[in-house]
């Protein structure tokens, strides 16, 4: 069975100021494509399709988009929630996306209650897939106490994820490939540093070991770098990563989604990242203002992707941001970068009881390195009136 695990699309996303949609759309359209030019059995999406639990329409638009066409080409696809995702929302557009194919489960539920998907690939294999959709502590206690095991759901939340996860790959089989998916953060991953902070800290951190072994492949969501987590002799467990790189800590990292060989009896004997086609690179560049007088540099740097500038100043200049910005309209991230200036002696510090105006004139001179202007010390002593001083 071959199979394609992708993740955290982040549809919708407006990232300073900037609408990723249309580069997801590259993405999706490369990866549609891929799907169905290497007759791919089944499909794994392991949560955050969306970036807010109330995504634009435009983002709907497109992801329905792509399910209806590899549905249409008989590529059937399996969607678990993520942190970002509405619960609700994914249980109601999953009701009519079985139509195409897609199958969504959205909250962690015991096997007979859905938490558990049985798909038959065209080539009439079965996968077993048991699915951990992204869950708060609460949830994971509701779905426990559903199962019947109210002395799980009083542990830690790495206790209950792992007791949810037995739970739901009990069905698994022997004449099947047998997949777990989830949404969550296992121990040791390492962060892109564009997750959501809030949920990837210790409190929400999951042992690698309590991955099943029985699972012939594990498809992780919510951590954005593609990497392999869990050591030798472990299940094969994946993070396939967003497929566009999300914010400047992600520079030079390349976004891939998974393509594994299964089939039952064994563990997945072929795991192969492929690289996605279609989004904007994330770019850091260090140049003076006069470099980018020059039209090649700029041609090139437009050309570049998204743009984290540092400029190197002699002089505060407020307007630095401007003049990149009206030369390089892909700059999403302007830096000025001055001098050090060497602290003051503390002989220049003025007494106590010192006028306002003196106060300001020595920590201009510590910021500044040179003292203000008469007409800066006129306004300032001008400001401090008007704000109720002597």
């Amino acid at each position: 069975m071959r199979i394609v695990h992708t993740s955290d699309w982040h549809a919708g996303r407006v990232w300073k100021g900037r609408k990723r949609l249309p580069e997801l759309i590259d993405v999706l359209d490369h990866l549609a494509g891929f799907l169905i030019d290497e007759e791919v059995d089944l499909l794994l999406h392991s949560g955050d399709v969306f970036d807010s639990g109330v995504p634009p329409a435009e983002a709907e638009r497109a992801v329905f988009r792509f399910f209806k066409r590899v549905g249409a080409a008989g590529v059937p696809s399996v969607v678990i929630a993520g942190n970002h995702d509405s619960p609700a929302r994914l249980e109601a557009w999953g009701q009519l996306t079985e139509l195409v194919g897609c199958r969504v489960v959205a909250r962690p539920a015991a096997p007979e209650d859905g938490g558990v998907v049985e798909i038959e690939t065209r080539g009439g294999e079965t996968a077993v897939v048991a699915a951990v959709p992204f869950a708060s502590a609460h949830r994971l206690v509701s779905a426990l106490e559903q199962a019947r095991d109210e002395g799980a759901a009083h542990g830690s939340y790495a206790d209950r994820m792992r007791k949810i996860c037995e739970i739901v790959s009990k069905p698994f089989r022997g004449d099947a490939v047998n997949l777990l998916m989830a949404h969550a953060y296992v121990d040791g991953a390492v962060l892109a540093h564009s997750e959501r902070r809030v949920h990837v800290g210790d409190e929400w951190a999951v042992a690698a070991s309590a991955l099943p072994d029985s699972a012939h492949y594990v498809a992780l969501g919510h951590i954005h770098k593609p990497q392999q987590v869990g050591g030798a002799g472990l299940v094969p467990a994946y993070y396939a990563g967003s497929p566009l790189q999300l914010d400047f800590g992600e520079v030079g990292e390349e976004k891939s989604f998974v393509v594994v060989e299964a089939e039952a009896g064994r563990p997945a004997h072929r795991v192969e990242q492929v690289p996605y086609q279609g989004g904007k690179p994330l770019v850091d560049r260090r140049s003076t203002l006069a470099e980018l007088e020059d039209e090649a540099t700029v041609d090139e740097l437009r050309q570049a992707g998204w743009l984290r500038v540092t400029v190197p100043l002699t002089t505060p200049d407020p307007d630095v941001a401007g003049k990149v910005r009206r030369r390089l309209p892909n700059a999403v991230v302007v830096r000025a970068e001055l001098p050090e200036i060497e602290p003051a002696e503390d002989e220049d510090r003025p007494p106590p009881g010192a006028p306002p105006s003196e106060v300001f004139s020595a920590y201009f001179r510590r910021q500044h390195g040179r003292s203000p202007e008469p007409a800066l010390i006129e306004t300032f002593d001008e400001l401090y009136r008007q704000a109720g001083g002597a």
